[in-house]
């Protein structure tokens, strides 16, 4: 299947050679958000390695989801559902890298992984992915970087508005609508609906989803008020397990734990206000409260009755304000803070070994607090711009625990914690001329065990009982360049870590928990080359990522960090057949890596793979849109997340499948 990357990237070359001048539209055309949330900065002026994927990116390109929307990032790898940018350690991505929406943290306050799904990709303006960027604002939990996703803003029209449906391979269908209306010169709402139902590749999987939004917007002088109500629903396979050798060749789809649920059900609210005061003075600020109702249950087997496995409601708030001063020409100071609370009540049960009856295992409540404070301030000087960060957080942790066992004796935990963190940033550009800017920066971020992890610590060793802050340092280098009509972009960087927070369920299998201070310190040094090339109806885009990604010292000395590749790689091509007609055809590779939790690398590394998918778009002129697309052309048969296995006896892999050859159809009318 490499012969089908290898056959693009010549075409990609041999085209940019026949290219005879710059065009309009590239990514340096572009703007950032991320770094200052409402006040957009050019691309050119961000010391980092940020990706863009603009609402004209995702039509064209024929994405139905935010997850696919982010296949082909530099250093991103996408596994069983969880995202990993830099070589993190699969199943922390929620821990160490923050996703925004609309300039707020959806990571989950308890135990749950923020969920794409909900955000319908329709409703989605542009996609900003910033490798190690955003600690100063939004803390520790953006080690590894952000992820920002912007949504559209209400038109500038009497009503807007479209309906569309989707159907494909597994029972897969798809059916939402939006409307939008000015309701005066000021005033102006919104409403959208999606339901989406869909049958998973192994047996039994299922993902249902009801999801509905009612926005509106508050036009003041030089700014806004917004306020949005969401709630969502969501059926779907809980935590299916791996198979082993014997049984995935026998057959990859089976599923042992079909029938094995989670429901969830959420509200939010949103209150979003900016103002500019003075053409130097600009003040926003951002409100969420979320309240979230979880449970999961186990089917009937092996003589054990079906019965709930965990009960959990989740109350949090967050705020974040902050002041905008301009000083000078291109200069300003930022003042910012940030506010986050949450409490969190849980049932667990559990079923005896031997007698197979059904008891109440633990009972769990949690209240978390967080403070943070920061300052940012950019400098501009001559063709130089530089920027300085600090950020103070403190995080407050009450947990008491009441545990059973299948007697009923109980046992009881109370654990109290109040850490503080110091977070620090510079960076540095040079702006060569208006299509060339070099730069180089550096950040330490230190975070503390969050409250997932907080609560399910490994306390039963010496080595792991104490909970210490991680520190990750990483020093990025990088340059982009627009050479006529080819961007160019490339960064390395190197990232070292003391005291990092890992994941191994083996803890678990163990009678422990499974998070724990790593004993030593990780390496991660990498390089990302990025390129698109520009023709009239054509773009060609490609990515490489390497990366040496290693532990140190400690009792996993030598070894390279699990469960993450050392080479990425993609190639993507869009062209226009004739203006209504778009083809868009991308190919990514990942290369070999050890199991997710295989710290040792005793197993032979987990083969490598290329996926490639293929869509078209055609829209006719009565706002009509005719779509559709097939994913994993090729049928490459992978897994996209391996593990050791946690029994106590036996050692081996455990393997999670992904999907093969896929479809969708889609129509969508707009007005």
């Amino acid at each position: 299947m490499k012969k089908y990357l290898v056959i693009a990237a010549i075409v990609a070359v041999g085209t940019t050679l026949l290219a005879e001048e710059k065009l309009e539209g590239t990514k340096l055309d572009e703007t950032v958000i991320s770094t200052e949330r409402y006040e957009e900065v050019s691309v050119m002026e961000v010391a980092k390695n940020i990706t863009i994927i603009n609402s004209e990116d995702i039509e064209k390109r024929g994405y139905k989801n935010i997850y696919e929307a982010l296949k082909m990032i530099p250093s991103l790898l996408q596994i069983d559902g969880s995202l990993s940018l830099r070589g993190q350690v699969p199943k922390l991505a929620d821990k160490n890298l923050v996703v925004l929406l609309d300039g707020i943290p959806q990571n989950g306050a308890d135990n749950r992984e923020f969920d794409l799904d909900i955000i319908p990709i329709e409703q989605v303006e542009k996609i900003e992915v910033v490798p190690a960027g955003g600690a100063i604002m939004y803390g520790g939990n953006a080690t590894a970087g952000i992820i920002n996703i912007i949504t559209k803003n209400m038109k500038n029209q009497k009503y807007w508005g479209n309906i569309g449906t989707e159907f494909g391979k597994y029972d897969y269908k798809k059916y939402r609508v939006n409307y939008g209306m000015n309701l005066t010169e000021k005033i102006s709402g919104e409403i959208n609906y999606l339901t989406k139902d869909k049958n998973g590749y192994r047996e039994g999987e299922k993902n249902d989803l009801d999801f509905i939004e009612v926005k509106s917007k508050y036009k003041l002088n030089n700014g806004k008020i917004e306020g949005k109500y969401s709630h969502s629903r969501k059926i779907a396979s809980d935590r299916i397990k791996g198979l082993s050798k014997e049984e995935y060749e026998k057959d990859r789809k089976q599923n042992p734990d079909v029938g094995r649920y989670g429901k969830e059900y959420q509200d939010k609210y949103v209150l979003l206000y900016n103002k500019k005061l003075t053409p130097n003075l600009e003040i926003s600020s951002s409100f969420e409260y979320k309240n979230r109702e979880y449970e999961y249950k186990y089917p009937a087997k092996d003589k054990v009755p079906a019965y709930k496995k965990r009960d959990k409601e989740t109350e949090s708030l967050y705020w974040n304000g902050q002041i905008k001063y301009l000083y000078g020409e291109q200069n300003s100071i930022i003042l910012g803070g940030e506010y986050s609370e949450a409490t969190v009540k849980e049932k667990v049960w559990s079923n005896g070994r031997k007698s197979k009856k059904i008891y109440k295992s633990e009972n769990n409540n949690i209240d978390y607090y967080a403070v943070g404070g920061y300052v940012q301030n950019k400098l501009a000087w001559d063709s130089f711009i530089f920027s300085q960060g600090i950020r103070v957080e403190q995080n407050k942790f009450d947990s008491k625990s009441l545990n059973y066992n299948e007697k009923g004796i109980e046992t009881q935990d109370k654990i109290k914690d109040s850490p503080e963190n110091i977070d620090y940033e510079l960076t540095g550009n040079y702006l060569f001329n208006d299509t060339t800017s070099g730069y180089l920066s550096y950040n330490r971020v230190k975070r503390n065990p969050n409250l997932t992890e907080f609560s399910s610590w490994n306390t039963k060793d010496e080595e792991t009982k104490e909970k210490k802050a991680q520190t990750i340092d990483t020093v990025e280098l990088g340059i982009k360049s627009l050479i006529e009509n080819v961007y160019v972009s490339g960064a390395v960087f190197y990232i070292q870590g003391k005291n990092e927070i890992m994941y191994d369920p083996k803890y678990g299998a163990m009678g422990g928990k499974s998070f724990y201070n790593l004993n030593g310190k990780t390496r991660r040094f990498g390089l990302e080359l990025v390129s698109e090339q520009y023709f009239e109806k054509l773009t060609i885009r490609e990515s490489f990522t390497y990366m040496n990604n290693k532990i140190v010292d400690g009792p996993y000395e030598g070894h390279l960090i699990p469960g993450v590749s050392k080479i990425i790689g993609g190639v993507g091509v869009t062209y226009e057949i004739i203006p209504q007609l778009t083809l868009n055809l991308e190919s990514k590779y990942i290369g070999k890596t050890f199991a997710a939790n295989d710290f040792k690398n005793e197993f032979s590394k987990i083969k490598d793979y290329i996926v490639t998918d293929i869509s078209m778009r055609y829209s006719l002129e009565n706002g009509v849109i005719l779509y559709g697309g097939i994913n994993n052309v090729f049928n490459e048969i992978y897994c996209d997340y391996v593990q050791m296995s946690t029994s106590k006896t036996t050692k081996e892999l455990k393997y999670s499948p992904a999907e093969e050859r896929t479809y969708v159809l889609g129509i969508e009318y707009r007005f």
